[in-house]
């Protein structure tokens, strides 16, 4: 081949990675979408349906308790069937959870609407990693899953500050309808340029028995469960500033819905920023000093949470750059922790991404219900909560890190019994 094709082949290589990156960053980025566009218009919900601050914070936390669970069905679904079924799936129960918020006339209707968007959104999430894991191995994995991150942080980024002019130009219920066209667009979007990337000859076929056994080997795998919970505490403190923050920020620091949407694009910046970094470093550091590295900077922000916690009132721009720290870690802990969990569970990718979305999104509904249990008017829950959060992704990173050490393996992990 002379180098002029080998420039073009390369040339088109890249262009072919960029276009599925782009695209799936697209796909992945309705589900922060569908949690960050209405949080300005929160406490305008509350009035309008005559609500209490705590029951629309529940409209946050149903949605993503509804987006935890499924995701052990669709993952495996997505192992038998192949990632397009469940791409479509997903798709489609999320554009009928948009029309459903939209036409809520009480917070009742508002909050079983937002379970299904949760529903859709749960199919669509789990099917990504899957996909990306399909193409793409190790240390190659996080670092186009770190991109895949920093694509999708765009759409929270720009997500409060589109939320809150909406909300001043045409209603918060304008949110929703935004969201089912683009989950419409998103359809088409996956249709024309993502192929089915699971051949035949690799699916399992969904048994009940088989399901059972491939979780119980993800649970018995001490390391990987260890890593699992370690992102899934990292993204319930993020989670716990999620529902808290419009009440926080708006009610009792009283910044406008505008300036809401300012400060919160500044956490975006900062996961953004880390994820920069930690995708430049990965293929030197490999992927699990890489999440050392980001429980460090967790564990500086957990300390600067608890020292927060116990000052009444603290001044606003510590309490932005304290949660900067906090939030701008979550992409590199994310995309690494499943690196890892995927290198030894890459023949069961989807359920592998399963369990691991699930307790992820588990722990941040936890949270966000949490939040709204303490809620006493501060800000005392929130900075309790991330705390709480920050402690336990610590803990169960040193404890897969014992693990690692204790127990040397190669190879992955094979199904048995198909």
């Amino acid at each position: 081949m002379s180098s002029t094709e080998t420039k073009r082949s390369t040339e088109t290589q890249h262009s072919t990675e960029k276009s599925f990156v782009i695209t799936l960053g697209v796909l992945i980025g309705l589900s922060p979408l569908a949690v960050d566009l209405y949080l300005p218009s929160m406490p305008t919900i509350a009035q309008d349906l005559n609500a209490s601050p705590a029951a629309v914070t529940q409209t946050l936390s149903v949605y993503l308790a509804c987006f935890a669970l499924p995701q052990l069905v669709f993952g495996p679904l997505s192992d038998a069937w192949g990632r397009r079924f469940s791409m479509f799936t997903g798709l489609g129960i999320f554009l009928l959870g948009s029309i459903a918020c939209a036409l809520a006339s009480d917070i009742t209707e508002l909050i079983l609407a937002r379970g299904l968007q949760g529903i859709g959104s749960a199919a669509i999430i789990v099917t990504v990693p899957a996909l990306v894991r399909d193409r793409y191995r190790n240390e190659e994995f996080a670092r186009i899953m770190g991109i895949v991150m920093m694509v999708m942080a765009i759409a929270p980024l720009v997500a409060p500050l589109v939320g809150g002019f909406i909300l001043t130009m045409s209603g918060w219920r304008a949110n929703f309808v935004l969201l089912a066209v683009l989950a419409g667009l998103s359809l088409l979007l996956f249709r024309l340029q993502i192929g089915e990337s699971l051949a035949k000859a690799r699916r399992i076929p969904f048994r009940p028995a088989t399901l059972l056994r491939n979780y119980g080997a993800l649970v018995r795998h001490g390391r990987s469960l260890c890593f699992i919970l370690c992102s899934g505490f990292a993204f319930g403190g993020m989670m716990s500033f999620l529902s808290a923050s419009p009440f926080v920020y708006i009610e009792l620091y009283g910044v406008s819905e505008l300036k809401y949407g300012l400060l919160f694009a500044c956490n975006i910046l900062a996961m953004m920023a880390f994820t920069v970094v930690g995708n430049r470093f990965v293929r030197r550091t490999g992927s699990h000093r890489m999440l050392g590295l980001a429980m460090c900077v967790m564990l500086v922000a957990t300390g600067v949470m608890f020292t927060l916690m116990l000052i009444g009132r603290p001044p606003l721009p510590v309490v932005v750059l304290s949660v900067m720290l906090f939030v701008g870690t979550n992409g590199v802990i994310s995309a690494n922790s499943m690196a890892l969990v995927m290198a030894r569970f890459a023949a069961i990718s989807g359920s592998a991404s399963a369990m691991a979305g699930s307790m992820r999104f588990g722990a941040g509904a936890l949270a966000g219900v949490v939040v709204s249990i303490l809620h006493d008017g501060t800000a005392w829950p929130m900075f309790a909560v991330m705390m709480g959060c920050g402690a336990g992704a610590i803990v169960f990173y040193l404890l897969g890190t014992l693990l690692s050490w204790r127990h040397t393996e190669t190879g992955e992990w094979q199904p048995q019994g198909q």
